[in-house]
């Protein structure tokens, strides 16, 4: 089962048919799974992960519509800072077909945001589903998400792209500090997903992403961490880069031994996500 490899990380959308208010550019076009197979031709199995639409309750059923042999399963999106009031809507969205885990985008959100009672009640709702959570947020969150999880030790976690950091300015030890706290929390994942569009415009992408790459995999360990290509927002910028190319590149520069490259390319997210 070597030839396994997961894409932890895919987004789709269709402007035709669903509405995302935050498209732009050369991202507002359909981007759809014959072209991200085109470009990552070795991938076996994808998560596909919410991708924003105005109508965000259409997502599951339009992914599912389009006959998808490699997909395995959905991240929905789902508000979870309504508290106890979202639990039909997590009843619903898991028996909607693959939905195999939940994302409530929070990183645009203020720090005292995840200090909402009703976040946290949501958060308590959706372990009890048994559906884990995708936190998406940006380096400056990172102590705030910690905090916010000590108080749902039974929830899976996984940070998306390995919140953000300050590629381009460097570290001054704020974010390997803070991510080391957060995978001090047994239930918490990592994906190597999302860096090209942190880098700044002179900077080579193997040698600029890798050593963060590395202080996350030596955080969390080969079996806390998943690769993701976030196609195609981390293909557009800042210079293009097919997704597969991503996928190959942390695994070939990270996986120290064959067994830590299974885990990163396959069973950690396989184990993570049940599929």
């Amino acid at each position: 089962m070597n030839h396994r490899l997961i894409d932890s990380h895919v987004h789709i959308w269709d402007p035709t048919v669903l509405e995302y208010s935050w498209l732009e550019g050369e991202l507002d076009r359909p981007y759809l799974p014959a072209e991200y197979q085109a470009e990552a031709p070795a991938t076996t199995g994808v998560i596909f992960v919410e991708a924003g639409p105005t109508g965000k309750a259409d997502e599951v059923a339009w992914a599912e519509s389009l006959g998808w042999p490699e997909l395995l399963g959905v991240v929905a999106h789902a508000s979870l800072e309504r508290g106890s009031a979202v639990v039909s809507e997590l009843a619903a969205l898991r028996d909607a077909g693959r939905t195999v885990g939940i994302r409530r985008l929070l990183q645009d959100e203020p720090l005292s945001f995840f200090e909402d009672p009703g976040l946290l009640e949501g958060l308590r709702a959706l372990a009890s589903t048994g559906l884990p959570f995708d936190a998406c947020i940006r380096h400056h969150q990172l102590s705030a998400l910690t905090a916010l999880l000590e108080n749902v030790p039974e929830l899976p976690v996984v940070l998306d792209h390995l919140a953000k950091p300050p590629v381009a300015t460097g570290d001054d030890g704020t974010w390997e500090r803070d991510l080391r706290a957060l995978a001090a929390l047994p239930q918490v994942s990592v994906k190597l997903s999302g860096m090209p569009p942190e880098l700044g415009d002179d900077q080579e992408l193997v040698s600029a992403a890798r050593p963060w790459l590395e202080v996350a995999l030596d955080a969390f360990g080969a079996d806390r961490a998943m690769v993701g290509s976030d196609w195609p927002v981390s293909s557009m910028l800042p210079r293009r880069l097919a997704p597969g190319r991503w996928l190959s590149m942390v695994l070939d520069e990270l996986a120290a031994s064959p067994a830590e490259r299974e885990q990163l390319s396959w069973r950690t997210a396989s184990r993570f996500y049940g599929v």
